[in-house]
């Protein structure tokens, strides 16, 4: 009996060594398993541990050799932006028009921080600033000068008097609801006003892209201006106006930069300025130039309103991109973002050339002004 129980205790003891040994259990193989911490796919040859089944957060190479997690790697930075125009820089809580919940940089700018001009010539036979004409007679971007002023009159707009004075209206002036005023439209500036825009700190991309409306701010530049959609239709009229016919006829004045005065006073911008030269030039205008803004085709021009960076026509290494999507934006890196971002171009060629759409949900209230 006692060789029994002795057998029996002998026998449950290599039972249970075997059980507990996994080296002759083909169904698990310990591996040597790196930490991830940064999520990059790279594991950290300093921290592993052996596994037969992958741990969460670890990885079967030992490839990084910076292994630190980042909050974010893309962000957006105050010395970005043009200090001398700049009043504040902050993050708060935000709404996104997606109806997400998030944290917003909300950035403040004293108004018309820039030289600007010149707009409205005084006669039919000065030279102006720019204009963007969409009636029968000679349509297009071109040059405030005489040849447009009779274009305007053989298409039935009564903008040139009996001696040869350009119809000169501030539309900040006319109150009440847009109005149809044949007119070479010119506002006034109000240098005391503080501009605020929130961009959200984590970019939300959209199931589809959202198209620029007439007069809708895409976003800031980097000296605090508000970058804006399409000037209003002549022939249409401002939005909010029925259009048709001789509706119209006021025609907004754009100075050589691509930017001009809102009626309520602050100097807002339908081009990016620093690729307006290459725009003249490709529209053979020579009467007038850009002067208030350094020309670049790779500059970091400003940010959009859904958090993605603009740049100028061209990428960091100086070609022109292949692979812009329907917005005008690609992923790579920049010099201003080495570890690679979404971001959009303006184009060298068009007028105006910012952006047609954006790719992510942009702040509720966005651009504020007061």
């Amino acid at each position: 009996m006692k060789y029994l129980v002795s057998l029996f205790i002998v026998l449950t003891g290599i039972i249970l060594l075997t059980s507990s040994c996994n080296d002759d259990d083909p169904s698990c193989v310990e591996i040597t398993w790196y930490q991830d911490a940064d999520g990059d796919g790279l594991g950290n040859p300093d921290i592993s541990l052996d596994a037969c089944e992958q741990p969460e957060g670890y990885i079967d190479n030992s490839d990084d050799d910076d292994d630190t997690p980042g909050e974010n790697i893309y962000s957006i930075d105050e010395s970005y932006f043009n200090s001398a125009s700049l009043l504040s820089f902050s993050v708060v809580n935000c709404t996104l028009e997606n109806g997400s919940s998030t944290s917003c940089y909300q950035i403040v700018f004293k108004s018309n921080p820039v030289e600007n001009g010149p707009y409205c010539p005084e006669t039919i036979d000065d030279i102006g600033g720019l204009g963007i004409y969409d009636g029968n007679t000679n349509p297009g971007f071109q040059v405030m000068k005489r040849s447009l002023w009779e274009a305007m009159e053989a298409d039935g707009y009564d903008i040139v008097d009996a001696n040869g004075n350009i119809t000169i209206v501030d539309p900040g002036s006319i109150s009440g609801p847009p109005t149809s005023t044949v007119a070479c439209l010119e506002a006034a500036p109000d240098d005391n006003l503080q501009l605020t825009f929130m961009i959200p700190v984590e970019p939300e991309l959209l199931g589809s892209p959202d198209q620029i409306q007439i007069v809708e701010n895409l976003g800031v530049s980097i000296d605090g201006i508000p970058l804006t959609g399409d000037p209003p239709s002549v022939t249409q009229g401002p939005p909010g106006m029925p259009g048709g016919g001789q509706a119209g006829g006021g025609i907004p004045s754009i100075d050589p930069c691509g930017g001009h005065m809102d009626p309520f006073g602050y100097y807002h911008l339908h081009f990016v300025p620093q690729e307006m030269n290459n725009v003249l030039e490709a529209y053979n205008i020579t009467e007038v130039s850009c002067s208030n803004f350094a020309q670049s085709e790779t500059a970091l021009v400003g940010f959009a309103k859904d958090g993605f960076p603009i740049y100028a026509s061209k990428d960091s290494d100086g070609s022109l991109p292949s692979d812009l999507d329907a917005c005008n934006g690609h992923t790579t890196a920049t010099s201003d973002f080495p570890g690679g971002v979404y971001h959009y171009h303006a184009s060298g060629t068009e007028a105006p050339n910012i952006p047609p759409c954006l790719a992510g949900a942009a702040a509720v209230n966005s651009f504020t002004y007061r």
